[in-house]
Formats: structure tokens, sequence, C-alpha cells
């Protein structure tokens, strides 16, 4: 029970950070501008040079709370349900309804991501290149599982199945991590890639219910960690992975009489 209250309370504070940290992004202190924008227009491109980086860096942050709303809602909505019994009434309808045993969600997670770099290779242009896009790829990556991961080892519920670490879902956090990185490269492109995302994302979710791997709350919140983690990534990028600074990278290959393997080398 005391640990029940711990966790409730520890949930609770976490969303409080959250929304508390959201609060503050809507209302930036005033700092002098060293590339204003175009006062004459509203459109805003995306090009590779510092400027024009830094004014898209600008006119990020100048969204406020807007993109943390969703991801916000997701988790206290996931939190909420894992303390309701909301979550065994759905159990029990999908152990009706549904019988999957397969892995295709183990796959269709990454779809989103492998979309990303295959519309670029076919000249479809997203929001960054190749060297920033991989970048804040990885780092949504790593941190969406290190608040994941953390959370399911202390929190320790157990999944429907009987096996252990249910809350939140990782499947789902994965599929919706990707979702939201394709939606921030091609969303201002087309919004039905970011439909045909968010669509995958939420089949990966659907699937790990009806495999009986998650509650219906693990999967909510485990969507909102998704987007929060890719969306304060961007939010925090520093754009520095273009063509002039990737140079600054070689990769060799050495052979010793016992390893062989590649050597990275960074110019600073």
């Amino acid at each position: 029970m005391i640990k029940q209250i711990c966790y409730r309370n520890t949930l609770l504070g976490i969303l409080l950070i959250l929304w508390g940290g959201t609060a503050t992004a809507s209302s930036p202190k005033k700092e002098k501008n060293l590339f204003p924008l175009s006062e004459t227009s509203n459109t805003c491109y995306f090009h590779n040079d510092p400027i024009h980086r830094l004014n898209f860096r600008y006119h990020d942050k100048q969204r406020g709370i807007k993109p943390f709303i969703a991801p916000t809602l997701l988790i206290a909505g996931g939190t909420a349900l894992h303390f309701s019994d909301v979550k065994y009434n759905i159990r029990e309808w999908a152990d009706d309804h549904f019988s999957y045993a397969g892995k295709v969600d183990d796959y269709i997670r990454y779809a989103p991501a492998l979309a990303v770099y295959s519309l670029n290779a076919l000249g479809v242009k997203g929001k960054n290149n190749f060297g920033n896009r991989t970048i804040l790829l990885l780092k949504s990556l790593i941190l969406n599982n290190t608040v994941v991961y953390s959370l399911k080892k202390w929190t320790d519920v157990e999944r429907p199945n009987g096996g252990e670490h249910s809350f939140p879902s990782g499947h789902t956090s994965v599929a919706f991590t990707m979702a939201h990185f394709m939606h921030k490269e091609y969303g201002e492109v087309s919004p039905w890639y970011s439909v045909g995302a968010y669509s995958c994302a939420t089949a990966v979710g659907v699937l790990r219910i009806a495999k009986g791997a998650h509650w219906l709350s693990d999967v909510v919140a485990g969507a909102g960690f998704g987007m929060l983690s890719t969306e304060l990534v961007y939010l925090t990028h520093l754009y520095k992975w273009d063509n002039k600074h990737l140079k600054n990278f070689d990769i060799f290959p050495f052979q010793t009489q016992k390893q062989k393997g590649l050597t990275l080398v960074c110019k600073f």
C-alpha cells in the first residue's frame, strides 16, 4: 500500500514537472535576435546555412506549449487509467474479441523512420539534412528509452500475460517516437505523412493490447512519452550536423593481429 501511494505521488510529480516546463516555454524571455525573421513574410523556409537554422530554432521555440499538450495529456491519461478499473474492462473485452500472437508489432514500429529515409532517397526532401536528421532520431530514441525503461524497472507492473515491467509500453513509445519524428520532418510537406505515421504507431499499440502484453494504460502513456521525447529533442537540438561540420569527421579501417574495426577521428 505504501509503495503504491509513493508510486502514484511520484508519477503525479513527474506530470507537474512536465506541465511546469511547458508553461515556462510559453513565455520565453525576450532576447536580442541577431538574425531577425523577415517582417514582410510569414512563410518559414528551411535551409542548411547557419542564419536560417538559427531563425528556425527561434520560430520553433515561439510555438510555446502547443506541441507539448498532446503528449502531456496522453501521459496523464495513461497514469489515470493505470489507477482505474477501466483497464481491466478493456482487457476483458480484448480477450473476447482478439487473438493475436504474431511479431508484426516488433517490426512496424520502425516503419515511420524507414519511410523518412526512403522518401529522402527518392528525392522528397524533409526538414533537415541527413546529419541533423540522424542525430535527432538517435537522441530521441536514447531519451525515450532511458525514461521508459527506468519507469518500467521502478514501477514493476505485472503484464496481463503474467510478465513483468508492463508500464509504460516500450514498443508503443518507440513507435510514437518514430511517428513524431516523421511528423516533424514531413508534416509540413503533407499532413498525410503524419496521418500514416501515427496510424502505424497506433496499430503497434493495438497489437500490444491484443497480444496480452500490455494494459491500455501502458500503451496510452507510452505514446505520450514517445512524442514528448522527440519534441524535447527537436526543441533543444543545435543543428550543427551539416555538411561543413561532417567534414571534420573521418573514418579509417584498422587491423591488428587480433582485431579488425573502424576508427572515428573528429577534428575540433
